[in-house]
C-alpha cells in the first residue's frame, strides 16, 4: 500500500504510545501516527483532522475503549477501530467484537505489535477498497445501468436490480446460472471470444460489442456489452464484470434514420440539402435522382451553391425571387432553366424550405429539384395548338358559315317556287345538319368545352345513327361493339361520322373525307368495322391505309390529301375525343387499312 496510512492512537500511557508508533512506522511503508492520552483529545483531533484509522486502550480515566468506540462509530460509521489493550478477557473480547470493533489485541511483545501493525494496515486497506466500491456503485446505481460478475467458470455471480429488470428474471435466479440463461449459444460464444481477446497479452483492457439478450419473455432486447476482466495477479482468472446498456430505441432511430435516407436516396425527385452556416450556403448532400438529372457527380455538386447549374438564358427574375426567400429564410418554388453538366439546358421546378434546429435558427436549407422539360414541351405545345385552333374556328365560323347560310336561304327559295319539295326538304334537314356540327365544333375549338353531363350512349346505336348521315356508297358497315359508354350523343355521332367518312374516302384516295364531301371516287366495297376495346372502341377499315405524307400530321387540322377536303375530319375526331377526356391514336389495321383506337373511355358499369 503505497499511500499514506494515518492513525490516531489514544492511550493513558506515553510509553504505550511510544513504542506502538515505533513499530508501525517500522512495519508500515508509510504511516504518520498521531498520539494522544486522553479520549476527549482523540475526538477533538477527529474533528478536526481525517484519519484511516484508531487504535485505542480500553482501560483509561473517565471513559473506556468501548465507550469511545461507540461514539467514534456514531460520527465515522466505518472508521476502522482496533482496541489495544493491556486488561484482556473473554468478555472484554466478546464485548468488543459485538460492537463491531475492527479488531482486538492483548499488548504485548514486539510480536504483538507486528500483529497490529498488520491488523491496522489490512483494515486500512479494506475500508478503502470499500469506499472505492461504494462510490462506484453510486455512479453505477445512478447511471441505472444493467450490471454484471461472471466468475472464472463462468457462472454469474452478481447482477444488480437494472439488470434482473432488463431479463425479467429474480437476481436470485441469475446468480449461480450460467450466460445461456439470457443468451443463445452464438451469443455465448462471441461472448467468450471477446473476453479471450482481452485476456490476449496484447488485447485491449476493455471491449465493447452488440450483443442480443433473450429475456424471460418477449422478443430479444438488443443491447451494447462493454467488458472487461477483474483484477487479478499472476495466471489466476478471477472472472469478468460487464455493463450493459439497452439500444433498442438507438436502433430503432438507427433504422429510421437509414429508412429516410433511403428515401431521400431513392426519391423520385432530385432532393440537396445545404448548410447555411458554410461560406456561401453549399450542397452537402445530394441523391441519387440530383445527380442522374444533372449529369453532375457527388464529387462535383457537394461543397459548392447549386447556382452553378444556371447558365446564360436562365431568368434572372426567378433567381432573384429565389435569392430573396433564402434571405427572408421563407419557403419558396421558382422554375428555372438550368443547364447538365454536358451543356443541354433542362427547365427544373426548384422548390427549398429552411430547416430549424432547436433554438429556431435555420440550420440547413432542403431544396427539391424535378425536371419538368416535358411539361413546358407540352405547355409551348398547347399554346402553338391553341393559335391553330384559334385560326381553324375562324375558318369555320367564316368559310363554311357563309356558303351554308347561302345554301339554306336558296333551299327555302327553292321550296317555294316548286309543289314537290320532298328532295328540298331532304336538304334543308342535312344543311341544318351541318349548321349543328359546324356549332359544336366552333364551341370545342374557341371555348375548349369538356364534356359535363355524360350519358350512357350504346356504341352500336350511335354508329348506326352517324353512318345513316354520311353518303356512304357502296361501303359496308360491320358494328362488333357491345354495351354503352359514357358520352354526349350529338359529339359521339359526330365522331363516328367523320371516322366513317375517313374510311370511305381510303378506300380509293388513301386520303381523308369530311361529312358531307362528295364520294363519287371512292373505291368499291370498302368495309367498315367498329368493336370493343378493354377501355373503349376503335374503328377500322380494309382501304389503303394512312399515307405516309401526312401519317405525322393526321390529326391537324387543314391537312387533306384530297382536293376539295377541308381536311378537319380528323381533328375534330380528336378534339371531340379529348373534350371526353378520351385519347384517339391511329394504327395500321390487320387488313392493311387504317385503325382508329378510342381509349380511357368510361363505362356506366364502372359507376355502379
Amino acid at each position: 500500500m503505497s499511500k499514506r496510512i494515518d492513525v490516531l492512537h489514544v492511550d493513558d500511557d506515553p510509553s504505550v504510545l511510544d513504542l506502538t508508533e515505533a513499530y508501525l512506522e517500522r512495519e508500515l511503508e508509510s504511516v504518520s501516527v498521531t498520539s494522544v492520552t486522553e479520549p476527549s483529545a482523540a475526538l477533538d483531533a477527529l474533528d478536526g483532522d481525517e484519519f484511516d484509522c484508531v487504535v485505542s486502550d480500553y482501560d483509561m480515566p473517565g471513559t473506556n475503549g468501548l465507550e469511545l468506540f461507540e461514539t467514534v462509530h456514531a460520527a465515522h460509521r466505518r472508521l476502522p477501530f482496533v482496541l489495544y489493550t493491556g486488561k484482556g478477557s473473554e468478555e472484554i473480547a466478546s464485548q468488543a467484537l459485538n460492537a463491531g470493533v475492527t479488531g482486538y489485541f492483548q499488548k504485548g511483545g514486539p510480536e504483538q505489535l507486528r500483529r497490529l501493525a498488520n491488523r491496522v494496515e489490512q483494515a486500512v486497506e479494506e475500508h478503502r477498497t470499500r469506499e472505492i466500491a461504494d462510490r462506484y456503485s453510486t455512479v453505477i446505481d445512478a447511471l441505472g445501468y444493467p450490471v454484471y460478475v461472471v466468475d472464472e467458470t463462468g457462472t454469474f455471480e452478481f447482477v444488480n436490480e437494472p439488470f434482473a429488470e432488463l431479463t425479467g428474471y429474480d437476481r436470485e435466479e441469475i446468480v449461480g446460472s450460467k450466460p445461456g440463461l439470457i443468451k443463445d449459444d452464438a451469443t455465448v460464444d462471441e461472448a467468450e471470444d471477446r473476453l479471450g481477446r482481452i485476456l490476449s497479452s496484447s488485447g485491449p483492457d476493455v471491449l465493447h460489442f452488440s450483443v442480443d439478450i433473450v429475456p424471460k419473455e418477449g422478443e430479444p432486447i438488443p443491447c451494447r456489452d462493454h467488458m472487461a476482466a477483474l483484477p487479478y495477479e499472476g495466471d489466476k482468472f478471477e472472472g469478468s464484470v460487464g455493463i450493459l446498456r439497452d439500444v433498442s430505441d438507438e436502433a430503432e432511430r438507427r433504422e429510421e434514420l437509414e429508412t429516410k435516407t433511403r428515401a431521400l436516396d431513392e426519391a423520385p425527385v432530385g432532393i440537396t440539402i445545404a448548410d447555411p452556416d458554410l461560406p456561401d450556403n453549399p450542397m452537402v448532400y445530394v441523391n441519387d435522382r440530383f445527380v442522374e438529372m444533372t449529369g453532375y457527380d457527388r464529387d462535383d455538386a457537394l461543397g459548392v451553391n447549386c447556382r452553378f447549374l444556371q447558365g446564360a438564358d436562365t431568368e434572372e427574375e426567378s433567381v432573384t425571387k429565389l435569392r430573396e426567400a433564402i434571405d427572408a429564410e421563407e419557403s419558396a418554388s421558382v422554375e428555372l432553366l438550368n443547364y447538365r453538366k454536358d451543356g443541354t439546358p433542362f427547365w427544373n421546378r426548384v422548390s427549398v424550405a429552411p430547416i430549424y434546429d432547436g433554438d429556431g435558427a435555420v440550420s440547413e436549407w432542403v431544396g427539391f429539384q424535378e425536371d419538368i422539360t416535358a411539361f413546358k414541351q407540352r405547355e409551348a405545345a398547347l399554346e402553338r395548338q391553341n393559335e391553330r385552333l384559334d385560326a381553324f374556328a375562324g375558318i369555320v365560323s367564316h368559310d363554311l358559315r357563309n356558303p351554308l347560310n347561302v345554301a339554306q336561304g336558296r333551299v327555302e327559295l327553292a321550296r317555294e317556287l316548286t309543289d314537290d319539295s320532298e328532295h328540298l326538304d331532304t336538304a334543308v334537314d342535312a344543311l341544318d345538319r351541318i349548321e349543328t356540327i359546324v356549332g359544336h365544333t366552333l364551341t370545342l375549338a374557341r371555348e375548349g368545352e369538356t364534356v359535363g353531363d355524360a350519358k350512357p350512349v350504346a356504341i352500336a346505336e350511335v354508329a348506326a345513327d352517324g353512318w345513316e348521315t354520311v353518303d356512304t356508297g357502296s361501303a359496308s358497315l360491320s358494328v362488333e361493339a357491345d354495351g354503352e359508354v359514357l358520352a354526349d350523343p350529338d359529339r359521339l355521332r359526330n365522331l363516328f361520322e367523320n371516322l366513317v367518312c375517313n374510311s370511305v374516302e381510303h378506300g380509293s384516295t388513301g386520303s381523308r373525307a369530311e361529312p358531307g364531301d362528295s364520294v363519287e371516287h371512292a373505291g368499291d366495297d370498302v368495309q367498315i368495322r367498329v368493336g370493343d376495346l378493354p377501355d373503349g372502341f376503335y374503328v377500322e377499315d380494309d382501304g389503303s391505309g394512312i399515307p405516309e405524307a401526312i401519317r405525322d400530321n393526321l390529326f391537324e387540322p387543314g391537312e387533306s390529301g384530297t382536293d376539295g377536303n377541308t381536311g378537319f375530319g380528323l381533328a375534330i375526331v380528336q378534339e371531340i375525343a379529348t373534350a371526353h377526356g378520351w385519347t384517339v391514336e391511329a394504327v395500321d389495321a390487320t387488313d392493311g387499312g387504317a385503325r382508329f383506337e378510342i381509349s380511357g373511355v368510361q363505362r356506366p358499369s364502372a359507376l355502379e
